[in-house]
């Protein structure tokens, strides 16, 4: 701005106040859209919610929600317990359980039901469906209600995984091909069966009469049965919107003489949008015990790097694009380093942005399947390409004996919540 002699400068020094104001309000706009960022891609503590559902000795099944903030380092903590009455006719036991949003799901499982002709109870799987919302702390719950699709399979026990679009994909439990794996839309109550085809199943190769006898013990191997001759769904993860993974053991019979079983652990993709299986790996890291043909934890944390958690002291990072293992991560989450089985593992950060570290919650059991221990683990990928784990806290929910836990976890709805009410 030019000035000549005679103008009026009355205003000059306001119009200097006027443009450092714009200016620093332009600062505190992009600070603003800076920390909105930072809030959106980075989890502060607080940001997951757990849902625990555990089945007590006495048969009775309770239930529990917290939030990060309830976990304290080096601290015991008693749940407030809520009885969870289940009580349907006859009694499902070994179910799926999965919630979604503020419900909660039971698929299939196990029931007893009377043989009046051999004069004896017997247990056979389902294929039912059962809904039913979350107790108040402190209060009991008979709300479970039958959903009006069934499977078109009957499982046990099953495994559920709530999708990006709001459907469940449910899968394990079965060795039929036919709605080997099911989408069941909460919206609409429908199941969409998914068939296997049979190249997805193409081990064991058939076997010899030399190969099912062991001349060693002088006595026959046990002969492939129908559950072998297809892959048996042990864990599941969504990696894409369109994709979904599905972690199993294929069982191979007749390798060497007197050997009669060994599992290949694999993974298989089923691209949703195109209806299409894939045998996507076979090169999965075993599990750190034998054959251990139980549950295991896929967490995949963004990008192309999954985490395979089963136990507490040893976990194996698992790259999906170069489809190898790339490391190993060596954690002390127990005050003695004792290796423990890991009943749930738990990815806290955004798994929309590739990162060289990760945030994890770890959920234990401790000895005599009473009471969990829990940690929260960092992990660092170093410049030289090793994993480097800290424990930043651990500690004990006092929950009691039980035989059966299932623990879920979600983004705190009440943060996002905030973030949407600072943006507007």
């Amino acid at each position: 701005m030019s000035l000549l002699a005679g103008d009026d400068l009355s205003n000059l020094h306001y119009d200097e106040e006027l443009l450092d104001l714009d200016h620093q309000i332009e600062l505190l706009l992009a600070r603003k859209a800076e920390l909105l960022m930072k809030m959106k891609n980075q989890e502060k503590p607080g940001g997951l919610r757990f849902t625990m559902l555990w089945s007590a000795l006495d048969d009775t099944m309770h239930y529990h929600s917290f939030d990060e903030l309830g976990l304290k380092d080096c601290s015991d903590r008693d749940l407030v317990i809520s009885r969870f009455e289940r009580k349907l006719e006859p009694k499902p036991f070994c179910v799926g359980f999965f919630c979604v949003g503020d419900t909660l799901f039971m698929a299939g499982g196990m029931i007893n039901i009377r043989d009046e002709e051999e004069d004896r109870e017997k247990s056979e799987p389902t294929n039912c469906l059962w809904s039913a919302v979350p107790p108040a702390d402190g209060s009991l719950c008979e709300s479970w209600t039958l959903c009006p699709a069934t499977m078109k399979v009957k499982r046990f026990p099953s495994i559920l995984v709530p999708l990006h679009d709001g459907r469940i994909f449910i899968c394990g439990g079965t060795a039929e091909r036919e709605g080997w794996a099911e989408l069941y839309d909460p919206e609409k109550g429908e199941l969409d069966a998914k068939n296997l085809t049979v190249s997805m199943g193409k081990y064991p190769r058939p076997l010899t009469a030399l190969e099912l006898y062991d001349p060693e013990n002088g006595e026959d191997l046990p002969v492939p049965t129908p559950m072998s001759m297809c892959p048996r769904a042990i864990s599941c993860f969504q990696w894409t919107d369109e994709v979904v993974m599905v972690y199993y053991h294929h069982l191979l019979y007749g390798r060497g003489i007197g050997c009669a079983l060994d599992c290949k652990p694999s993974l298989l993709s089923y691209n949703i949008a195109q209806d299409k299986w894939a045998i996507f790996a076979e090169n999965i890291p075993r599990p750190l015990y034998g054959r251990d043909m139980g549950y295991r934890n896929l967490v995949y944390v963004g990008g192309d790097i999954l985490f395979i958690i089963d136990y507490s002291c040893v976990w194996f990072v698992y790259d999906l694009s170069s489809k190898k293992e790339v490391g190993e991560v060596f954690v002390k989450a127990r005050p003695r380093g004792k290796n423990v089985r890991v009943v749930e593992a738990f990815y806290t950060g955004n798994k929309d942005i590739k990162s060289s570290s990760w945030v994890f919650y770890v959920f234990m059991r401790m000895a005599g399947h009473c009471d969990l221990e829990y940690a929260k683990v960092e992990v660092v990928q170093g410049m030289g390409g090793d994993y480097l784990s800290t424990v930043l806290m651990k500690g004990v929910l006092k929950i009691g004996p039980f035989y059966d836990i299932y623990i879920f976890a979600e983004k705190d709805k009440k943060r996002k919540e905030r973030i949407e009410m600072i943006d507007k």
